[in-house]
């Protein structure tokens, strides 16, 4: 069996079906740790095989509830901006997004007591969050939304054409980020323990690529389904990540807040220090 052979087989899968063969070949050669798929045998080729799709499934499919690829009969019935019902009906497709459903309001109300109201947002790993726009009472703002599937990012970018929404949706494997787009807040929710999974210490590298004033990091407090609590040990390594970031931290149901102030924030004070304006972009320096 050849390479391409195996990743078709693993994704027949439906849930894997979407992704791009790049990324579901990087997941298997986490597996295969340097053998050649020519030179397996048919129980290890299925061995590999298997656990490529345990890996997919913990940062992709555990998601996406039974109903995830009925979305574009969801999107067609979506009658306006206005329609919660209809946007609560598409966020309740993944589990993240339905986890949150409760809460979006006072999640987005303390956000941006803190961040002042965006006139732009880089939602990273932004799986239907995109769905929740209505419930950020924004007046008008420019969202960015990267997506690992490109199909998943089309329906986002449906989304934002249906409704003349100012928008664009990136397709984008984010442990290989390239150009990330400005923004004044940057979402990052339930997604750092997902890229950490993919690859170790990648949080740090994203981190210093993201233009934004201030990031929105979102951590899981229990398991998908609620059934175990995740210790807060767990998040110890991301905060000395930010120790040196000005930050506050709220919780609600299964979900807690790190509203972190962006490298552009950081830079731009130290400007105003100096007397300078700040810029669009900055050097890697702290000050």
């Amino acid at each position: 069996m050849n390479r391409q052979a195996l990743i078709g087989f693993i994704k027949q899968k439906r849930e894997f079906r979407d992704l791009d063969n790049k990324f579901v070949e990087k997941m298997l050669d986490s597996r295969l740790k340097g053998k050649k798929v020519e030179d397996l045998k048919p129980r290890d080729a299925e061995k590999m095989e298997k656990e490529t799709r345990a890996c997919l499934r913990e940062v992709y499919g555990a998601f996406l509830t039974p109903k995830f690829f009925q979305r574009e009969k969801f999107l067609h019935k979506l009658k306006s901006l206005n329609d919660t019902e209809g946007h609560i009906r598409i966020l309740s497709l993944h589990l993240s997004t339905r986890e949150r459903l409760p809460y979006y309001r006072e999640i987005y109300q303390k956000i941006f007591a803190v961040t002042g109201e965006p006139s732009s947002i880089l939602d990273l790993g932004c799986g239907l969050n995109p769905f929740s726009l209505p419930f950020m009472n924004l007046k008008d703002v420019r969202y960015y939304a990267v997506e690992l599937a490109k199909p998943d990012a089309d329906f986002i970018q449906r989304y934002f054409d249906k409704f003349k929404i100012n928008g664009k949706a990136i397709n984008m494997d984010l442990t290989e980020a390239e150009n990330l787009p400005s923004a004044d807040v940057c979402f990052m929710f339930k997604v750092i323990d997902t890229f950490e999974a993919i690859q170790w210490d990648v949080t740090a590298e994203l981190m210093a690529k993201i233009k934004a004033k201030w990031i929105v990091a979102g951590f899981a407090t229990k398991s998908l389904g609620g059934r175990k609590m995740i210790k807060p040990e767990k998040r110890q390594w991301f905060e000395k990540l930010i120790a040196n970031r000005n930050y506050s931290v709220f919780e609600v149901e299964n979900e807690v807040f790190y509203i972190i102030e962006g490298f552009m924030q950081t830079q731009d004070t130290c400007l105003r220090k100096l007397g300078f304006k700040a810029t669009a972009m900055f050097s890697r320096t702290r000050c």
